[in-house]
């Protein structure tokens, strides 16, 4: 199961959609900045940026890693919390491009379409029940 997060900045809140497989298939090689158009998660007329997600395994994406696959870097704290400044660490990050082992893809939309975005989500609880 494969959750796309979609943040609404006008409203300030986040839907939860479940997409495909197939869909993450045709999503496949897009990296973290690039936008993409809302049909793929039944959105017609939206257009989204692709701003992260994580893995199966729960890894998160890391814009500045052009990878497809997981890579351990090592990362420096240079602000942050007390006692940290200066302290380097090898974390396990994966790449920006997304690929068949995604488990979540979180997007932001850019630009909206001719229904609002609560409609939406009132149509598909209702159609759960």
């Amino acid at each position: 199961m494969v959750v796309a997060v979609i943040a609404d900045r006008k409203t300030g809140k986040t839907y939860k959609k479940e997409i495909a497989e197939d869909v993450l298939g045709s999503l496949a090689g897009r990296k973290i900045g690039e936008e993409i158009d809302g049909i793929f998660f039944e959105m017609p007329g939206y257009k989204m940026k692709l701003t992260g997600g994580s893995a199966n395994d729960g890894f998160p994406m890391k814009k500045d890693l052009s990878i497809a696959g997981k890579k351990r870097i090592l990362i420096t704290y240079n602000k942050g919390r007390k006692g940290k400044n200066g302290i380097r660490k090898r974390v396990t990050f994966r790449g920006n491009i997304i690929g068949s082992d995604i488990s979540q893809i979180n997007l932001v939309v850019t630009q909206y379409g001719t229904k609002p975005l609560e409609a939406k989500e009132e149509s598909e609880e209702k159609g759960e029940q």
